[in-house]
């Protein structure tokens, strides 16, 4: 029995060596962004309810000097999807619409092209409208509300030509959500704030979370864009669209987790409504949330801004929570939000700074070298340049690439890794390009 305990502690000993690893790493990753003046924020990894780190860098507030906490108040920006994607699931359990019903249901004076989008395109992002991934070519103008109002958005959106047939291809864009928005308020006679904070925010105990607005409230943090000139006050544009539904809550890092747990938990939506919203579509996407392969885990992910300075994700095998929410322009938040996920599950990290290029062969290069197209179009062609690879995009500066082995590359300045894919046979098909919880897949087209 002595031994038996001796064993027993000893083994708890060095979890709780390991554990203490963890956490000092985790700290030491996001010191290495905020050293560099990329990330000023709050971070927060959860095991369940069981906080793992929970920490401010930098300043929230640069203009009052109030340093990051993680009772701060951020943007979330486009993690507001989610929320209003559970709103639409909530309202069709119960009876108020289904997610299948044609938009037109709703909204009759929406013109003929709208004929066949439904709800559902609306939350995948397969309606049709223009978005990011739109080539540069076919790209619109941006959508102005006359009146600043969502429904005056929506209005002003009908008046636009589909990109592509609904249904077809998936083309992220603020658009849908903001139709969503739109219907939610239209369906319940409640403002959208009211909704959310009514149905989601109060069950769950969110306190400091909410509809933004040019309004001062009390613990939010700044928003900065970063110049040459230094940093550039964008907390709240002239010309935004109220409610924002589709990226317009802020949030704290505390109040996130709750979200996750409750949601993921089973205390938002039945089991059939999250089945649904965490079942992908196209490009990773199911309804407001990526679900995608994180370091062979499975995992719902969303990112906020654009550039995305907000990443919230959650790993379904430990249910293990991640919430990295910044205030600067550049900040990496996928990055880092990746590498506190793997750092939660025991794994060990490499930073870009520490990785070390090796030297490939020329004709193992040569394997690579060809034109790689995106799934909305875009096209990349690999070319070599000395004993180096270099991708050159369509109009686009070219990127150098390190190889880190034989089939693994990076750009240590993106903090990007690049992995070729080959087929049974040897032959190179594609590749995969991560930005920690951001994942693109191209296949090789000549």
């Amino acid at each position: 029995m002595h031994r038996i305990a001796f064993v027993l502690l000893a083994s708890l000993g060095t979890v709780a060596v390991c554990f203490a690893q963890d956490v000092a790493r985790m700290d030491h990753v996001v010191q290495s962004y905020a050293g560099n003046g990329t990330f000023a924020g709050s971070v927060l990894v959860a095991r369940g309810n069981d906080v793992i780190v929970s920490k401010g860098y930098g300043l929230a507030n640069v203009e009052w000097n109030i340093a990051s906490t993680p009772g701060a108040r951020f943007k979330v920006a486009s993690i507001t999807k989610q929320f209003t994607a559970a709103a639409i699931l909530l309202l069709e359990e119960r009876g108020r619409l289904k997610i299948d019903d044609p938009v037109k249901m709703y909204l009759p004076q929406a013109p003929p092209a709208w004929d066949r989008i439904t709800l559902f395109h609306l939350l995948t992002h397969t309606a049709g409208f223009p978005g990011l991934q739109s080539p540069p070519t076919d790209r619109q103008p941006p959508v102005e509300s006359t009146d600043g109002t969502v429904a005056g958005f929506v209005t002003a959106l009908m008046q636009r030509p589909l990109e592509s047939p609904p249904g077809e291809r998936f083309n992220y864009t603020n658009s849908g959500y903001l139709i969503l928005g739109h219907l939610i308020q239209k369906l319940t006679g409640q403002p959208y704030e009211t909704f959310i904070r009514e149905n989601i925010f109060t069950p769950l105990g969110m306190k400091d979370s909410g509809l933004d607005g040019p309004a001062v409230i009390t613990r939010r943090a700044g928003s900065y864009t970063v110049t040459r000139n230094g940093l550039v006050n964008a907390s709240y544009p002239s010309d935004r669209i109220v409610p924002n539904t589709a990226a317009g809550l802020y949030s704290t890092t505390e109040d996130l987790l709750r979200w996750q747990n409750g949601l993921y938990g089973g205390k938002v939506l039945s089991k059939a409504s999250l089945d649904k919203m965490t079942r992908p579509v196209k490009d990773d996407y199911g309804l407001g949330v990526y679900i995608r392969t994180i370091d062979g885990r499975r995992a719902a992910t969303h990112g906020g801004g654009a550039p995305p300075f907000a990443n919230l994700t959650y790993f379904f095998d430990r249910g293990i929570s991640v919430v990295v929410l910044g205030n600067l322009s550049v900040a990496p938040s996928a990055e880092i939000a990746g590498y506190l996920g793997a750092l939660a599950h025991g794994d060990a990290v490499q930073l870009m700074s520490e990785k070390t290029a090796v030297a490939i062969p020329s004709s193992v290069l040569a394997r690579y070298v060809g034109e790689y197209e995106f799934s909305n179009g875009q096209r990349m062609t690999a070319r070599a340049a000395g004993a180096q690879l270099v991708l050159q995009p369509a109009g686009g500066p070219a990127l150098t690439l390190l190889a880190e082995s034989d089939v693994r590359f990076f750009i240590r300045e993106a903090n990007l890794q690049l992995e070729f894919v080959r087929d049974t046979a040897g032959s190179v098909t594609g590749f995969v390009m991560t930005q920690g919880t951001r994942l693109e897949r191209a296949k090789r087209v000549n």
